[in-house]
């Protein structure tokens, strides 16, 4: 179930709840369903609140990017020292490269290549080798975010060129 069909869902049980104050709840019948339209209307107040500058700032850098998407209702950040998490989509296409056309393994391959070298070696090493994150970043003396920004820029220009006309 999605989020927005998630809010739809407790839109209509507060409404409901709201309506009938004295519905007894299956379980306890002795109580009433205050408690639980309360409980409600804080979660809702948490989902209705102003979406974090952050996730504004996200949506205006990927906005072009056809393959990242940060989700309209979206209302979660998680701060990081060198800013914030905000949680998004990433595009994966639905052939795998081993099933691909040659030409499109050879774009894969020059955009690897054509990876500046540290970005190269952290793509591989997690990707090629299936190191993790913190394994990479002592491996390479770097941050963790540092490989994670790597993966990402990897990911952009690995997309771009299998993109490429």
């Amino acid at each position: 179930m999605s989020d927005h069909d998630t809010m739809a869902l407790l839109l209509e049980a507060l409404e409901f709840l709201n309506d009938h104050p004295n519905f007894g709840l299956r379980r306890d019948r002795r109580r009433t369903t205050y408690d639980l339209a309360a409980r409600i209307d804080r979660h809702l107040a948490l989902r209705t609140a102003p979406a974090h500058p952050a996730i504004a700032e996200a949506r205006d850098r990927w906005a072009s990017t056809p393959f990242l998407r940060i989700d309209a209702d979206e209302h979660v950040v998680e701060p990081a020292t060198a800013g914030w998490w905000v949680r998004g989509w990433i595009l994966i296409g639905h052939i795998s490269l081993e099933q691909s056309a040659p030409e499109l393994r050879a774009r894969y391959e020059a955009a690897v290549v054509a990876l500046p070298a540290l970005t190269r070696q952290v793509f591989i090493a997690h990707r090629v080798k299936g190191l993790a994150y913190d394994a990479i970043a002592e491996r390479l003396d770097i941050s963790i975010n540092d490989v994670q920004c790597r993966i990402a820029e990897a990911l952009i220009a690995i997309s771009k060129a299998l993109e490429a006309e």
